[in-house]
């Protein structure tokens, strides 16, 4: 396996656990324990993927996830933020950093490899030139704001529709919560159903075939799966 992940986490135990979790399953793994010895290792190595707890010596890991979706050439690398806060609004915080997922401590070595896996998957089936995005049939433009599905080009979608698909397969397969998608896409956290509108609206308006791709995953919100 060619793939190498970048482990930013100062809690001995944890570094130690998640470490054995990745060399165990193939991966190369480098390990920092502050934010300065993580954003060197990022630029000198260019990992596959980088894992970054939020409460370092040295600040916060939403600040590296920052710096790294600014970088130019390596800005879409996977981020997963390990935190032991469960709050909504620490949540909303680093995915509005840029983190691709959010993971709670203490967790399964399990769950989180299958969380690297599926995230690199994604890189790999990911193939964006400029303004494009690919999810096996479906290919999103954002210049045009078109969508093209097994030939057929879907061009009636109101832009928040559109904004709201290319949001789920941006960022699959992983869930997002309602209020995640009203923070990112309305701008607030308090009305709910206004999103359950918009999936229900965007699934009636796309061929069947493609609509099944959105998921709602009960108690949890929506994800795009291939």
């Amino acid at each position: 396996m060619s793939e190498s992940v970048l482990l930013v986490e100062d809690e001995p135990q944890a570094r130690q656990l998640l470490h054995a979790a990745l060399t165990g399953a193939g991966y190369r793994v480098f390990l920092a324990e502050k934010l300065a010895m993580g954003w060197n290792l990022f630029t000198a190595e260019k990992p596959s993927l980088v894992v970054i707890d939020i409460g370092l010596p040295d600040g916060s890991g939403l600040d590296l996830c920052e710096k790294i979706r600014q970088h130019k050439t390596h800005g879409r690398t996977p981020v997963i933020i390990l935190t032991a806060k469960a709050d909504t609004d620490v949540k909303v915080a680093g995915f509005k950093a840029g983190a691709d997922q959010y993971l709670i401590k203490p967790l399964q070595p399990a769950e989180f490899l299958l969380w690297v896996e599926a995230l690199l998957r994604r890189v790999q089936y990911d193939t964006e030139v400029g303004d494009e995005l690919v999810a096996g049939e479906c290919r999103i433009d954002l210049k045009s704001r078109l969508i093209a599905f097994k030939g057929q080009t879907i061009s009636y979608l109101t832009n928040r529709e559109f904004d709201l698909l290319y949001f789920l397969v941006k960022k699959r397969p992983q869930v997002l919560s309602r209020k995640f998608l009203l923070s990112q896409l309305w701008h607030t956290i308090t009305v709910d159903q206004v999103v359950n509108t918009h999936i229900s609206n965007l699934r009636r308006k796309l061929p069947p075939e493609l609509a099944d791709h959105i998921q709602t995953v009960p108690g949890k919100g929506f994800r795009f799966m291939e």
